[in-house]
Order: C-alpha cells, then sequence, then structure tokens
C-alpha cells in the first residue's frame, strides 16, 4: 500500500507543474481582455494616421521646417522604416517578456515624438523625431502582432475577446480608418498642422491610463500567485516527504517534481 502512495503523489505534483506550465504561458500576455485589445485597436489608428497626416502637410511643413521638396517623402519614408526595420526585433523582445510594458513605452514614444514634431525647426531635428515616432509606432505594432497572432494556452480557455479572425478584421477596418483620418487631418490642417500632431496626446492618454492601471494590477496579482505557489509548493514538497518513509524512492520523485512545478511558477512571475 505504501508504494502505491509513492506514484500517487508523483502523478499528482506532474499534473501541478503542468497546471503551472500552462498559467505562465497564458500570464505572457498581461491579462486585461478587452481592455487591452481595445488599447491595441486605438494605438494601430494611431500608427496607421501618424503614416499618411504628414504626407498632406507638404506646403506647411516646408515652410515651417525648411523641408526641400526632394526632402518631404522623407519625412513618410523615415516613419516607415524605423517601423519595418523595428517590428520583429521588438516582436523577439516580447516573446522574452511580456507585450504590456511593450505596449506601453510604444505609446510613450509616440506620444513624446509628436510633440516634439511641433517644437522643432529644422529639417534634420524633424527627421529625426520622425524617426522616434517610427520606432514608437513599431513598438505598437509588434504589440498587436503578439496578442492578435499567439494562441491560448492548451490548458487555459481563451482571454475575453480573443478570437484571432475577429481581431485582425477589426486591425484592417481600424488601420485603413487611420489611414483616411491621417490624410483627411492632414489636408485641412494647412498651415495649422501642429495640432494635428498634439491631438496624439489625449488619444494616446486614452488608451495609456488603462494600461499602466492594467499593469500595476497584474503585477500585484503576479506577486500574489507567486507567493500562494511558493506555500503550495512546500506544502506539497511535505506531504511528499512525509508518505515516502517507508519508500524513499517514491519520496524523491515527489518532490523533484514539485520543484519543477515551483520553477515554474517562478518563471511565469
Amino acid at each position: 500500500m505504501r508504494r502505491a502512495e509513492g506514484p500517487s503523489a508523483g502523478a499528482g505534483g506532474g499534473v501541478g507543474a503542468g497546471s503551472g506550465a500552462g498559467a505562465g504561458a497564458g500570464a505572457g500576455f498581461g491579462g486585461g481582455g478587452r481592455v487591452l485589445y481595445a488599447a491595441c485597436a486605438l494605438s494601430q489608428f494611431l500608427v496607421a494616421g501618424g503614416a499618411s497626416v504628414v504626407a498632406a502637410m507638404g506646403p506647411a511643413l516646408r515652410e515651417a521646417n525648411g523641408l526641400r521638396a526632394s526632402w518631404l517623402p522623407w519625412a513618410v519614408l523615415v516613419y516607415v522604416l524605423a517601423l519595418g526595420l523595428l517590428v520583429l526585433p521588438l516582436r523577439l523582445l516580447i516573446r522574452r517578456t511580456r507585450p504590456l510594458p511593450v505596449l506601453i513605452l510604444g505609446l510613450w514614444l509616440f506620444v513624446q515624438s509628436s510633440v516634439a514634431l511641433t517644437l522643432v525647426s529644422g529639417a534634420s531635428a524633424f527627421l529625426a523625431f520622425r524617426a522616434v515616432q517610427g520606432a514608437g509606432a513599431a513598438a505598437l505594432t509588434a504589440t498587436a502582432l503578439a496578442l492578435a497572432l499567439a494562441p491560448a494556452p492548451a490548458p487555459a480557455p481563451a482571454p475575453a475577446g480573443h478570437r484571432p479572425d475577429r481581431l485582425l478584421l477589426v486591425w484592417s477596418a481600424v488601420v485603413v480608418a487611420g489611414f483616411g483620418m491621417g490624410f483627411a487631418v492632414g489636408a485641412a490642417a494647412g498651415a495649422d498642422w501642429r495640432w494635428a500632431l498634439w491631438a496624439n496626446v489625449p488619444l494616446t492618454a486614452t488608451a495609456g491610463i488603462p494600461l499602466v492601471r492594467l499593469l500595476r494590477s497584474t503585477q500585484q496579482r503576479d506577486k500574489g500567485v507567486g507567493a500562494g505557489a511558493g506555500a503550495g509548493a512546500g506544502a506539497g514538497a511535505g506531504s511528499g516527504s512525509g508518505s515516502g518513509d517507508g519508500d524513499d524512492g517514491g519520496g524523491g520523485g515527489g518532490v523533484g517534481v514539485g520543484g519543477q512545478g515551483d520553477g515554474a511558477q517562478d518563471a511565469a512571475a
């Protein structure tokens, strides 16, 4: 009878380790469900609008920043090049960390560079901050890719609102709307082109403030989960040691698998 207890304890430890790994994969998206997806949709609207709004500001930009007619396309190309070159590295960074901090960083870079573009004078400074704005747009796009394309872990259900086909459809619609709005706003701005860039500030705040709150609540929840997992692992190790008094092999197996489950929870936190 004592030998039967040893394998059962080991099987329980294996289930605990598997659920811990599944929880860690699900925690990689930071939680938040529809709030997170809505913020990503708004960020992609900003990315598309930022690419097209400058294209319609030609005469005003030439007068304000001394951009020659031959340099004006670079105001768009620098943004697009920075976005395209940085999406893949940031996507790899998200795989090692979490999407939520990268999304907040992208919003911060985007809004700071938008404000700087309204204050600088000179073609070189304007193009430099357009590149910074493109880097922020790359962080926003990489996060949207991570959330839209990554499947939910097998042991856990998909987060609220997570349907890749629907998300990609919404993403396409938001990008098209952003491009159209950017052209319209840039053409209507005329000599007052700076207010079109200042409009990014309230839009970014609308997405960023809930995300900062979500990040704080996620960190607090992860700390609580890590503390609970540590207590559970300690209790499981004690139980495995007690049941292995008559059979040293069974007890050793139980403790070893419990340690693996604890390691998986630490990696998730």
